[in-house]
Protein backbone atom coordinates (compact mmCIF):
# COMPACT_ATOMS: atom_id res chain seq x y z
CA UNK A 1 0.00 0.00 0.00
CA UNK A 2 2.64 2.56 0.45
CA UNK A 3 4.30 1.92 -2.69
CA UNK A 4 0.83 2.67 -4.19
CA UNK A 5 1.22 5.56 -2.37
CA UNK A 6 4.53 6.83 -3.62
CA UNK A 7 3.48 5.39 -7.42
CA UNK A 8 -0.16 7.52 -6.74
CA UNK A 9 2.17 10.82 -6.00
CA UNK A 10 4.83 10.27 -8.27
CA UNK A 11 7.29 10.68 -4.79
CA UNK A 12 10.57 8.82 -6.57
CA UNK A 13 12.15 8.97 -3.72
CA UNK A 14 8.96 6.92 -1.81
CA UNK A 15 9.31 4.47 -4.59
CA UNK A 16 12.70 3.44 -3.79
CA UNK A 17 12.76 3.64 -0.48
CA UNK A 18 9.34 1.28 -0.82
CA UNK A 19 10.81 -1.19 -3.34
CA UNK A 20 13.57 -1.73 -1.10
CA UNK A 21 11.83 -2.78 1.74
CA UNK A 22 9.76 -4.64 -0.69
CA UNK A 23 12.94 -6.88 -2.44
CA UNK A 24 14.37 -7.12 1.59
CA UNK A 25 10.96 -8.95 2.74
CA UNK A 26 10.52 -11.00 -0.67
CA UNK A 27 14.20 -12.54 -0.55
CA UNK A 28 13.23 -13.30 3.36
CA UNK A 29 10.21 -15.37 1.80
CA UNK A 30 11.95 -16.97 -0.97
CA UNK A 31 10.00 -15.03 -3.24
CA UNK A 32 11.11 -13.89 -6.45
CA UNK A 33 12.13 -10.17 -6.89
CA UNK A 34 13.89 -9.87 -10.16
CA UNK A 35 11.25 -7.72 -11.47
CA UNK A 36 11.16 -5.31 -8.24
CA UNK A 37 15.18 -5.24 -8.40
CA UNK A 38 14.95 -4.31 -12.14
CA UNK A 39 11.90 -1.16 -11.36
CA UNK A 40 14.54 -0.46 -8.87
CA UNK A 41 17.69 -0.26 -10.95
CA UNK A 42 15.88 1.97 -13.22
CA UNK A 43 14.83 4.41 -10.82
CA UNK A 44 17.97 4.87 -9.04
CA UNK A 45 19.66 5.41 -12.55
CA UNK A 46 16.72 8.28 -13.25
CA UNK A 47 17.65 9.69 -9.44
CA UNK A 48 21.71 9.55 -9.76
CA UNK A 49 20.91 12.19 -13.60
CA UNK A 50 19.92 14.42 -11.29
CA UNK A 51 20.77 13.76 -7.35
CA UNK A 52 20.95 17.76 -7.35
CA UNK A 53 17.06 18.73 -7.98
CA UNK A 54 15.81 14.97 -6.70
CA UNK A 55 16.08 15.85 -3.09
CA UNK A 56 14.11 18.75 -3.16
CA UNK A 57 11.65 17.68 -5.02
CA UNK A 58 11.17 14.86 -3.11
CA UNK A 59 10.96 16.85 -0.41
CA UNK A 60 7.97 18.79 -1.87
CA UNK A 61 6.42 15.92 -3.19
CA UNK A 62 6.44 14.51 0.23
CA UNK A 63 5.01 17.02 2.48
CA UNK A 64 2.20 16.98 -0.83
CA UNK A 65 1.70 13.66 -0.36
CA UNK A 66 1.22 13.92 3.92
CA UNK A 67 -1.10 17.02 3.15
CA UNK A 68 -3.12 15.04 0.98
CA UNK A 69 -3.05 11.36 2.98
CA UNK A 70 -2.67 12.45 6.69
CA UNK A 71 -4.99 16.01 6.32
CA UNK A 72 -8.42 15.39 8.17
CA UNK A 73 -7.93 15.56 12.04
CA UNK A 74 -11.91 14.79 12.56
CA UNK A 75 -15.50 14.93 11.24
CA UNK A 76 -18.63 15.44 13.24
CA UNK A 77 -22.04 17.36 12.94
CA UNK A 78 -23.36 20.15 13.82
CA UNK A 79 -27.26 20.85 13.48
CA UNK A 80 -27.85 20.61 9.45
CA UNK A 81 -24.14 20.68 8.98
CA UNK A 82 -21.03 18.28 8.78
CA UNK A 83 -17.88 19.78 9.72
CA UNK A 84 -14.54 18.54 8.09
CA UNK A 85 -10.91 19.58 10.04
CA UNK A 86 -7.96 19.59 8.54
CA UNK A 87 -4.38 19.88 10.10
CA UNK A 88 -3.07 21.78 6.99
CA UNK A 89 -4.44 24.38 5.04
CA UNK A 90 -6.44 23.48 2.38
CA UNK A 91 -8.13 24.89 -1.02
CA UNK A 92 -11.33 24.09 -3.29
CA UNK A 93 -9.01 21.12 -5.17
CA UNK A 94 -10.00 19.21 -1.98
CA UNK A 95 -13.33 18.28 -2.82
CA UNK A 96 -15.74 16.96 -5.72
CA UNK A 97 -19.29 16.34 -5.35
CA UNK A 98 -21.88 15.10 -7.32
CA UNK A 99 -25.52 13.63 -7.39
CA UNK A 100 -26.79 9.93 -7.61
CA UNK A 101 -30.35 9.52 -7.83
CA UNK A 102 -32.46 5.93 -8.13
CA UNK A 103 -36.25 5.65 -7.58
CA UNK A 104 -37.19 7.00 -4.40
CA UNK A 105 -33.56 7.42 -2.79
CA UNK A 106 -31.28 10.26 -3.95
CA UNK A 107 -27.76 10.73 -3.07
CA UNK A 108 -25.14 13.72 -2.94
CA UNK A 109 -21.34 12.51 -2.65
CA UNK A 110 -18.82 14.36 -1.66
CA UNK A 111 -15.18 13.35 -2.49
CA UNK A 112 -12.65 14.89 -0.11
CA UNK A 113 -8.87 14.36 -0.72
CA UNK A 114 -7.23 13.21 2.72
CA UNK A 115 -7.36 10.29 4.33
CA UNK A 116 -9.43 9.90 8.36
CA UNK A 117 -7.94 7.09 10.59
CA UNK A 118 -11.72 7.09 12.25
CA UNK A 119 -14.03 6.51 9.14
CA UNK A 120 -15.30 3.14 9.91
CA UNK A 121 -16.32 4.20 13.54
CA UNK A 122 -17.38 7.88 13.15
CA UNK A 123 -21.48 7.45 12.99
CA UNK A 124 -22.89 10.72 11.32
CA UNK A 125 -26.29 11.18 11.65
CA UNK A 126 -28.42 14.89 10.70
CA UNK A 127 -32.15 15.37 11.40
CA UNK A 128 -34.28 15.06 7.84
CA UNK A 129 -31.27 12.64 6.46
CA UNK A 130 -32.01 9.50 6.31
CA UNK A 131 -28.65 8.01 6.27
CA UNK A 132 -24.92 9.58 6.78
CA UNK A 133 -22.24 7.09 5.26
CA UNK A 134 -18.70 8.00 5.88
CA UNK A 135 -15.78 5.80 4.45
CA UNK A 136 -12.49 5.51 2.90
CA UNK A 137 -13.09 5.23 -0.77
CA UNK A 138 -9.61 5.73 -2.30
CA UNK A 139 -6.49 5.45 0.04
CA UNK A 140 -6.51 9.51 -0.26
CA UNK A 141 -9.81 10.24 -0.32
CA UNK A 142 -12.72 10.56 2.00
CA UNK A 143 -16.61 9.95 0.59
CA UNK A 144 -18.99 11.38 2.63
CA UNK A 145 -22.68 10.40 1.38
CA UNK A 146 -26.15 11.55 2.48
CA UNK A 147 -28.82 9.88 1.28
CA UNK A 148 -32.69 10.51 1.79
CA UNK A 149 -35.48 9.40 0.47
CA UNK A 150 -36.12 13.38 -0.30
CA UNK A 151 -34.05 15.28 -3.10
CA UNK A 152 -32.12 17.33 -0.52
CA UNK A 153 -30.21 20.39 -1.82
CA UNK A 154 -26.79 20.17 -0.03
CA UNK A 155 -24.02 22.76 -0.60
CA UNK A 156 -20.46 23.03 0.95
CA UNK A 157 -17.97 26.23 1.75
CA UNK A 158 -14.34 26.56 3.13
CA UNK A 159 -12.03 28.07 5.26
CA UNK A 160 -8.21 27.96 5.48
CA UNK A 161 -8.31 24.19 7.46
CA UNK A 162 -12.28 23.12 7.27
CA UNK A 163 -14.97 21.73 4.90
CA UNK A 164 -18.62 22.53 6.06
CA UNK A 165 -20.92 20.36 4.03
CA UNK A 166 -24.71 22.06 4.64
CA UNK A 167 -27.99 20.47 4.37
CA UNK A 168 -30.15 23.69 3.38
CA UNK A 169 -33.46 22.67 2.71
CA UNK A 170 -34.13 20.69 5.61
CA UNK A 171 -36.55 23.29 7.02
CA UNK A 172 -39.39 22.32 4.42
CA UNK A 173 -38.75 18.88 5.56
CA UNK A 174 -39.25 19.48 9.00
CA UNK A 175 -42.19 19.24 11.32
CA UNK A 176 -43.32 22.79 13.20
CA UNK A 177 -40.95 21.89 16.07
CA UNK A 178 -37.73 22.87 15.08
CA UNK A 179 -35.81 21.00 17.01
CA UNK A 180 -37.62 17.72 16.33
CA UNK A 181 -38.31 15.77 13.25
CA UNK A 182 -40.90 13.12 12.35
CA UNK A 183 -39.62 10.89 9.66
CA UNK A 184 -41.75 8.39 7.01
CA UNK A 185 -40.67 5.80 6.07
CA UNK A 186 -41.52 3.85 2.85
CA UNK A 187 -41.52 0.41 1.92
CA UNK A 188 -40.79 -1.26 -1.01
CA UNK A 189 -44.23 -1.43 -2.51
CA UNK A 190 -44.31 2.79 -1.88
CA UNK A 191 -46.90 2.55 0.77
CA UNK A 192 -45.94 4.63 3.89
CA UNK A 193 -45.47 3.17 7.49
CA UNK A 194 -46.21 4.92 10.90
CA UNK A 195 -43.76 8.07 11.47
CA UNK A 196 -40.76 7.77 13.49
CA UNK A 197 -40.45 9.65 16.49
CA UNK A 198 -37.10 11.46 16.62
CA UNK A 199 -35.89 12.18 20.47
CA UNK A 200 -33.30 15.30 19.98
CA UNK A 201 -33.16 15.74 24.12
CA UNK A 202 -33.16 12.00 25.86
CA UNK A 203 -30.39 9.61 25.11
CA UNK A 204 -32.66 7.41 23.12
CA UNK A 205 -33.00 8.95 19.65
CA UNK A 206 -35.61 6.45 17.95
CA UNK A 207 -36.76 2.89 17.99
CA UNK A 208 -38.36 1.44 15.02
CA UNK A 209 -38.46 -1.74 12.42
CA UNK A 210 -37.10 -2.99 9.18
CA UNK A 211 -38.37 -5.93 8.21
CA UNK A 212 -37.40 -8.59 10.64
CA UNK A 213 -34.78 -5.99 12.75
CA UNK A 214 -35.71 -3.38 15.38
CA UNK A 215 -33.82 -0.76 15.16
CA UNK A 216 -32.76 1.36 18.47
CA UNK A 217 -30.61 4.85 17.70
CA UNK A 218 -29.26 6.96 20.37
CA UNK A 219 -27.87 10.78 20.59
CA UNK A 220 -24.92 9.20 23.02
CA UNK A 221 -21.93 6.49 22.41
CA UNK A 222 -24.07 3.51 24.07
CA UNK A 223 -21.61 0.23 25.20
CA UNK A 224 -22.62 -3.41 26.33
CA UNK A 225 -23.23 -2.33 29.80
CA UNK A 226 -26.15 -0.14 28.78
CA UNK A 227 -28.07 -3.21 27.39
CA UNK A 228 -29.49 -5.73 29.47
CA UNK A 229 -31.16 -8.75 28.16
CA UNK A 230 -32.66 -11.62 29.25
CA UNK A 231 -35.39 -14.37 27.87
CA UNK A 232 -38.30 -16.35 29.65
CA UNK A 233 -41.14 -19.01 28.88
CA UNK A 234 -44.21 -16.76 30.30
CA UNK A 235 -47.05 -19.37 29.94
CA UNK A 236 -47.45 -20.65 26.18
CA UNK A 237 -44.94 -17.64 25.26
CA UNK A 238 -41.44 -16.58 25.02
CA UNK A 239 -40.61 -13.81 25.94
CA UNK A 240 -36.89 -11.68 25.21
CA UNK A 241 -36.96 -8.62 27.29
CA UNK A 242 -34.03 -6.13 26.33
CA UNK A 243 -33.35 -2.68 29.20
CA UNK A 244 -32.16 -0.13 27.14
CA UNK A 245 -30.75 2.30 30.13
CA UNK A 246 -31.40 5.96 29.38
CA UNK A 247 -34.86 7.53 28.55
CA UNK A 248 -37.19 8.42 25.39
CA UNK A 249 -40.24 10.49 25.31
CA UNK A 250 -42.19 9.06 22.39
CA UNK A 251 -42.07 5.03 24.39
CA UNK A 252 -46.28 5.83 24.67
CA UNK A 253 -47.37 6.01 20.63
CA UNK A 254 -44.50 3.67 19.37
CA UNK A 255 -45.93 0.49 18.35
CA UNK A 256 -43.79 -2.23 16.81
CA UNK A 257 -44.56 -4.74 14.36
CA UNK A 258 -42.81 -7.44 12.72
CA UNK A 259 -44.20 -10.51 10.08
CA UNK A 260 -44.99 -13.65 12.43
CA UNK A 261 -44.18 -12.34 15.71
CA UNK A 262 -47.15 -12.02 17.50
CA UNK A 263 -46.96 -9.11 19.93
CA UNK A 264 -43.84 -6.22 20.71
CA UNK A 265 -44.20 -3.65 23.35
CA UNK A 266 -41.84 -0.30 24.71
CA UNK A 267 -42.58 0.85 27.70
CA UNK A 268 -40.56 2.87 30.46
CA UNK A 269 -39.21 0.77 33.25
CA UNK A 270 -37.42 3.40 35.87
CA UNK A 271 -33.83 4.27 34.51
CA UNK A 272 -34.82 2.37 30.92
CA UNK A 273 -36.63 1.80 28.40
CA UNK A 274 -38.41 -1.75 27.82
CA UNK A 275 -38.88 -3.75 24.78
CA UNK A 276 -40.37 -6.80 24.65
CA UNK A 277 -40.74 -9.64 22.16
CA UNK A 278 -43.14 -11.81 23.07
CA UNK A 279 -44.31 -15.10 20.62
CA UNK A 280 -45.70 -18.67 20.95
CA UNK A 281 -43.21 -19.66 18.61
CA UNK A 282 -39.69 -19.92 20.07
CA UNK A 283 -38.25 -17.13 17.57
CA UNK A 284 -34.65 -16.67 17.54
CA UNK A 285 -33.05 -13.37 18.75
CA UNK A 286 -29.39 -12.19 18.24
CA UNK A 287 -28.65 -8.19 18.52
CA UNK A 288 -25.23 -6.17 17.87
CA UNK A 289 -24.65 -2.58 18.90
CA UNK A 290 -22.36 -0.39 17.56
CA UNK A 291 -21.77 3.22 19.63
CA UNK A 292 -24.80 5.02 18.51
CA UNK A 293 -27.36 1.83 17.12
CA UNK A 294 -28.54 -1.19 18.58
CA UNK A 295 -30.19 -3.47 16.24
CA UNK A 296 -32.29 -6.78 17.27
CA UNK A 297 -32.62 -9.27 14.86
CA UNK A 298 -35.58 -11.30 15.26
CA UNK A 299 -36.15 -14.82 12.74
CA UNK A 300 -39.23 -17.00 13.48
CA UNK A 301 -38.90 -20.28 12.97
CA UNK A 302 -42.04 -21.63 11.55
CA UNK A 303 -42.76 -25.17 12.01
CA UNK A 304 -42.65 -27.25 9.32
CA UNK A 305 -44.98 -30.04 10.20
CA UNK A 306 -47.46 -28.44 8.74
CA UNK A 307 -48.40 -29.46 5.04
CA UNK A 308 -50.20 -26.30 3.73
CA UNK A 309 -47.08 -24.09 5.10
CA UNK A 310 -44.29 -26.22 2.76
CA UNK A 311 -46.88 -25.82 0.14
CA UNK A 312 -47.08 -22.21 0.15
CA UNK A 313 -43.48 -22.02 0.28
CA UNK A 314 -42.65 -24.18 -2.45
CA UNK A 315 -45.34 -22.59 -4.51
CA UNK A 316 -43.67 -19.32 -4.69
CA UNK A 317 -40.93 -19.95 -6.31
CA UNK A 318 -40.76 -18.67 -9.73
CA UNK A 319 -39.09 -21.39 -11.40
CA UNK A 320 -38.69 -25.14 -11.39
CA UNK A 321 -35.85 -26.35 -8.62
CA UNK A 322 -33.97 -29.61 -8.67
CA UNK A 323 -34.95 -31.89 -6.14
CA UNK A 324 -31.75 -31.20 -3.66
CA UNK A 325 -33.05 -27.84 -4.12
CA UNK A 326 -37.10 -28.19 -2.67
CA UNK A 327 -35.58 -30.21 0.40
CA UNK A 328 -33.93 -26.52 1.38
CA UNK A 329 -36.61 -24.70 0.67
CA UNK A 330 -39.18 -25.86 2.89
CA UNK A 331 -37.46 -24.57 5.84
CA UNK A 332 -36.22 -21.40 6.62
CA UNK A 333 -32.41 -21.20 6.92
CA UNK A 334 -30.33 -19.52 10.10
CA UNK A 335 -28.48 -17.89 7.63
CA UNK A 336 -31.71 -15.44 6.49
CA UNK A 337 -31.47 -12.30 8.60
CA UNK A 338 -28.71 -11.38 5.56
CA UNK A 339 -28.56 -8.23 3.10
CA UNK A 340 -27.53 -8.72 -0.54
CA UNK A 341 -27.38 -5.75 -3.02
CA UNK A 342 -27.36 -6.81 -6.39
CA UNK A 343 -26.15 -4.84 -9.75
CA UNK A 344 -27.15 -5.41 -13.31
CA UNK A 345 -24.07 -4.69 -15.04
CA UNK A 346 -24.29 -1.87 -17.91
CA UNK A 347 -27.65 0.12 -18.65
CA UNK A 348 -28.19 3.39 -20.29
CA UNK A 349 -26.32 4.54 -23.26
CA UNK A 350 -23.75 1.66 -21.88
CA UNK A 351 -25.43 -1.34 -23.82
CA UNK A 352 -22.61 -4.25 -22.87
CA UNK A 353 -21.78 -6.55 -25.36
CA UNK A 354 -24.19 -6.83 -28.43
CA UNK A 355 -25.36 -10.44 -29.52
CA UNK A 356 -27.02 -11.66 -32.69
CA UNK A 357 -29.76 -10.04 -33.87
CA UNK A 358 -29.06 -6.66 -31.73
CA UNK A 359 -29.40 -8.62 -28.61
CA UNK A 360 -28.02 -6.35 -25.48
CA UNK A 361 -26.22 -7.63 -22.63
CA UNK A 362 -27.99 -5.22 -20.37
CA UNK A 363 -31.47 -6.48 -21.12
CA UNK A 364 -30.28 -9.66 -20.08
CA UNK A 365 -28.62 -8.98 -17.23
CA UNK A 366 -31.20 -6.57 -15.61
CA UNK A 367 -34.02 -9.36 -16.39
CA UNK A 368 -31.47 -11.81 -14.66
CA UNK A 369 -31.07 -9.74 -11.89
CA UNK A 370 -35.04 -8.94 -10.96
CA UNK A 371 -35.68 -12.55 -10.89
CA UNK A 372 -32.64 -13.40 -8.29
CA UNK A 373 -34.13 -10.30 -6.83
CA UNK A 374 -37.31 -11.97 -6.42
CA UNK A 375 -36.28 -15.36 -5.66
CA UNK A 376 -33.97 -14.12 -2.48
CA UNK A 377 -36.59 -11.70 -1.13
CA UNK A 378 -38.53 -15.01 -0.99
CA UNK A 379 -36.07 -17.20 0.86
CA UNK A 380 -35.96 -14.41 3.74
CA UNK A 381 -32.56 -12.46 2.30
CA UNK A 382 -32.91 -8.30 2.10
CA UNK A 383 -32.46 -7.40 -1.31
CA UNK A 384 -31.03 -4.52 -2.67
CA UNK A 385 -30.52 -3.45 -6.67
CA UNK A 386 -28.49 -0.73 -7.74
CA UNK A 387 -30.67 -0.36 -10.70
CA UNK A 388 -33.83 -1.44 -11.59
CA UNK A 389 -34.49 -0.13 -14.76
CA UNK A 390 -32.90 0.89 -18.02
CA UNK A 391 -30.07 3.75 -16.67
CA UNK A 392 -26.39 4.07 -16.54
CA UNK A 393 -24.51 3.77 -13.14
CA UNK A 394 -20.79 4.66 -13.26
CA UNK A 395 -18.76 1.41 -12.51
CA UNK A 396 -17.11 3.61 -9.35
CA UNK A 397 -20.78 4.59 -8.11
CA UNK A 398 -22.08 1.09 -7.89
CA UNK A 399 -20.97 -0.46 -4.76
CA UNK A 400 -22.37 2.98 -2.44
CA UNK A 401 -25.29 1.37 -1.97
CA UNK A 402 -23.99 -2.00 -0.58
CA UNK A 403 -21.65 -0.48 1.27
CA UNK A 404 -24.80 2.49 2.71
CA UNK A 405 -26.71 -0.64 3.50
CA UNK A 406 -24.09 -2.24 5.33
CA UNK A 407 -24.44 -5.55 2.76
CA UNK A 408 -23.14 -9.10 3.41
CA UNK A 409 -22.87 -9.71 0.05
CA UNK A 410 -22.24 -7.69 -3.44
CA UNK A 411 -22.58 -9.37 -6.74
CA UNK A 412 -22.59 -7.94 -10.35
CA UNK A 413 -24.20 -9.57 -13.29
CA UNK A 414 -22.75 -9.70 -16.94
CA UNK A 415 -22.77 -11.55 -19.83
CA UNK A 416 -19.75 -12.16 -22.01
CA UNK A 417 -18.43 -12.09 -25.68
CA UNK A 418 -15.93 -12.65 -27.99
CA UNK A 419 -15.06 -11.54 -31.77
CA UNK A 420 -17.44 -12.75 -34.65
CA UNK A 421 -14.98 -15.07 -35.41
CA UNK A 422 -14.30 -16.47 -32.56
CA UNK A 423 -18.45 -17.06 -31.58
CA UNK A 424 -18.77 -20.49 -32.62
CA UNK A 425 -15.57 -21.62 -30.31
CA UNK A 426 -16.29 -19.72 -27.07
CA UNK A 427 -19.67 -20.61 -24.47
CA UNK A 428 -19.69 -21.28 -20.85
CA UNK A 429 -20.64 -19.86 -17.49
CA UNK A 430 -17.54 -18.07 -15.13
CA UNK A 431 -17.75 -16.40 -12.07
CA UNK A 432 -15.17 -14.04 -10.88
CA UNK A 433 -13.88 -12.62 -7.89
CA UNK A 434 -11.57 -9.68 -7.43
CA UNK A 435 -7.79 -9.85 -7.31
CA UNK A 436 -4.95 -9.18 -10.20
CA UNK A 437 -6.02 -10.95 -13.09
CA UNK A 438 -3.48 -14.24 -13.77
CA UNK A 439 -4.41 -15.10 -17.30
CA UNK A 440 -4.90 -13.48 -20.72
CA UNK A 441 -8.77 -14.60 -20.40
CA UNK A 442 -9.25 -12.63 -17.27
CA UNK A 443 -7.18 -9.88 -18.56
CA UNK A 444 -9.93 -10.16 -21.49
CA UNK A 445 -12.59 -10.10 -19.69
CA UNK A 446 -11.61 -7.39 -17.46
CA UNK A 447 -10.61 -5.38 -19.90
CA UNK A 448 -14.63 -5.65 -21.84
CA UNK A 449 -16.17 -4.77 -18.17
CA UNK A 450 -13.83 -1.77 -16.96
CA UNK A 451 -14.47 0.15 -20.50
CA UNK A 452 -16.74 2.20 -19.29
CA UNK A 453 -14.57 3.29 -16.11
CA UNK A 454 -12.04 5.87 -16.10
CA UNK A 455 -9.31 5.42 -13.80
CA UNK A 456 -6.12 7.87 -13.23
CA UNK A 457 -3.84 5.19 -12.18
CA UNK A 458 -1.92 2.97 -14.70
CA UNK A 459 -1.44 -0.38 -15.37
CA UNK A 460 1.09 -0.40 -12.84
CA UNK A 461 -0.23 1.56 -10.01
CA UNK A 462 -3.57 -0.45 -10.86
CA UNK A 463 -1.40 -3.70 -10.28
CA UNK A 464 -0.10 -2.35 -7.67
CA UNK A 465 -3.21 -1.54 -5.55
CA UNK A 466 -5.10 -4.66 -6.51
CA UNK A 467 -2.02 -6.84 -4.46
CA UNK A 468 -2.77 -4.10 -1.52
CA UNK A 469 -6.03 -5.15 -1.39
CA UNK A 470 -7.85 -6.82 2.32
CA UNK A 471 -6.78 -10.68 1.78
CA UNK A 472 -9.10 -11.78 3.86
CA UNK A 473 -11.86 -10.35 1.82
CA UNK A 474 -10.69 -11.68 -1.02
CA UNK A 475 -10.65 -15.55 0.51
CA UNK A 476 -14.15 -14.98 1.31
CA UNK A 477 -14.90 -13.55 -1.71
CA UNK A 478 -13.20 -16.90 -3.65
CA UNK A 479 -15.48 -18.63 -1.86
CA UNK A 480 -18.53 -17.09 -2.33
CA UNK A 481 -17.64 -17.15 -5.95
CA UNK A 482 -17.11 -21.07 -5.89
CA UNK A 483 -20.29 -21.69 -4.39
CA UNK A 484 -22.38 -19.62 -6.43
CA UNK A 485 -20.50 -21.14 -9.95
CA UNK A 486 -22.09 -24.57 -8.51
CA UNK A 487 -25.19 -23.49 -8.32
CA UNK A 488 -25.53 -22.07 -11.64
CA UNK A 489 -24.15 -24.78 -12.95
CA UNK A 490 -26.01 -27.56 -11.33
CA UNK A 491 -29.62 -25.27 -12.13
CA UNK A 492 -28.72 -25.00 -15.86
CA UNK A 493 -27.37 -28.50 -16.41
CA UNK A 494 -30.95 -29.95 -15.01
CA UNK A 495 -32.48 -28.77 -18.35
CA UNK A 496 -29.27 -28.04 -21.09
CA UNK A 497 -26.90 -31.23 -20.18
CA UNK A 498 -24.00 -28.82 -23.07
CA UNK A 499 -23.28 -26.30 -20.31
CA UNK A 500 -19.80 -25.59 -20.12
CA UNK A 501 -17.84 -25.19 -17.11
CA UNK A 502 -15.46 -21.72 -17.79
CA UNK A 503 -14.67 -22.29 -14.19
CA UNK A 504 -13.95 -20.00 -10.82
CA UNK A 505 -11.19 -16.98 -11.89
CA UNK A 506 -9.47 -13.88 -10.38
CA UNK A 507 -9.62 -10.74 -12.15
CA UNK A 508 -9.49 -6.84 -11.85
CA UNK A 509 -12.87 -6.14 -12.43
CA UNK A 510 -13.53 -1.89 -10.95
CA UNK A 511 -16.62 -2.49 -10.27
CA UNK A 512 -15.97 -4.90 -7.28
CA UNK A 513 -13.25 -2.29 -6.13
CA UNK A 514 -15.24 -0.61 -3.71
CA UNK A 515 -17.07 -3.06 -2.24
CA UNK A 516 -16.00 -3.73 2.09
CA UNK A 517 -17.81 -7.21 1.76
CA UNK A 518 -17.02 -10.53 -0.29
CA UNK A 519 -18.26 -9.32 -3.75
CA UNK A 520 -17.95 -11.30 -6.88
CA UNK A 521 -18.72 -10.52 -11.11
CA UNK A 522 -20.98 -13.47 -12.99
CA UNK A 523 -20.65 -13.69 -16.72
CA UNK A 524 -23.91 -15.81 -17.30
CA UNK A 525 -22.89 -16.71 -20.81
CA UNK A 526 -21.58 -15.52 -24.27
CA UNK A 527 -24.02 -13.51 -25.85
CA UNK A 528 -21.87 -13.76 -28.89
CA UNK A 529 -22.47 -17.51 -29.25
CA UNK A 530 -25.59 -18.59 -31.66
CA UNK A 531 -26.91 -20.97 -29.10
CA UNK A 532 -26.05 -19.57 -25.57
CA UNK A 533 -26.67 -16.12 -26.37
CA UNK A 534 -30.45 -17.23 -27.87
CA UNK A 535 -31.09 -18.81 -24.96
CA UNK A 536 -29.51 -16.05 -22.43
CA UNK A 537 -32.29 -14.20 -24.31
CA UNK A 538 -35.06 -16.66 -22.97
CA UNK A 539 -37.13 -15.92 -20.14
CA UNK A 540 -37.31 -19.28 -18.54
CA UNK A 541 -33.53 -20.22 -19.02
CA UNK A 542 -32.98 -16.25 -17.12
CA UNK A 543 -34.86 -17.84 -14.26
CA UNK A 544 -32.69 -20.86 -14.25
CA UNK A 545 -30.07 -19.40 -14.00
CA UNK A 546 -31.20 -16.76 -11.19
CA UNK A 547 -32.52 -19.79 -9.37
CA UNK A 548 -28.83 -21.18 -9.84
CA UNK A 549 -27.58 -17.98 -8.36
CA UNK A 550 -29.66 -18.35 -5.07
CA UNK A 551 -28.86 -21.92 -4.81
CA UNK A 552 -25.38 -20.66 -4.37
CA UNK A 553 -26.33 -17.94 -1.62
CA UNK A 554 -27.59 -20.78 0.17
CA UNK A 555 -24.80 -22.77 0.05
CA UNK A 556 -22.19 -19.91 0.76
CA UNK A 557 -24.64 -18.77 3.97
CA UNK A 558 -24.84 -22.49 5.47
CA UNK A 559 -20.59 -22.70 5.25
CA UNK A 560 -20.05 -19.31 6.59
CA UNK A 561 -23.14 -17.91 8.73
Amino acid sequence: MNYLKAVMQKNEQLKIDELKNIISIGEKINKDVRPDKKKLEILLQRQNKSLSNSTQNDSKQTNNTNNKLYSIASVHTIDNTIIIDFNEDIDSSYIKSFELSQSNLFRDVYDISGYFKDAIPTKLEINGVNRITLGQFKPDILRVVLSSDKNLSTSYKLTKRQIIISVDNLENLSSSNKNELIGTKINENNSTKEPINIDTQNSIRSIDTDENKIIVKFNKNYSKKDIAQFSKKNGANYQYTFDIAGKYKYTTPTKLTIDNIDNITVNDNKNSVRIVISNKDNPKITYSLSSRELVINIINNIPNSTTKKKEKIIKDIPVALPPSSLTKMTSISKSRNKTIVLDAGHGGDDVGAVGPNKRYEKVINLNVTKYLASILKQRGYNVYLTRNSDFFIKVMDRTVLANEKNADLFMSIHTNAVPLEKAHEVDGIETFFLSPARNERAKRVAALENKSDIREMSASSKDVFLESLNRPRITASHKFAIDVQAGILQSARSKYKDIQDSGVREGPFWVLVGAQMPSILVELGYISHPLEGKRLYDKNYQQLLANGIANGVDSYFSKNP
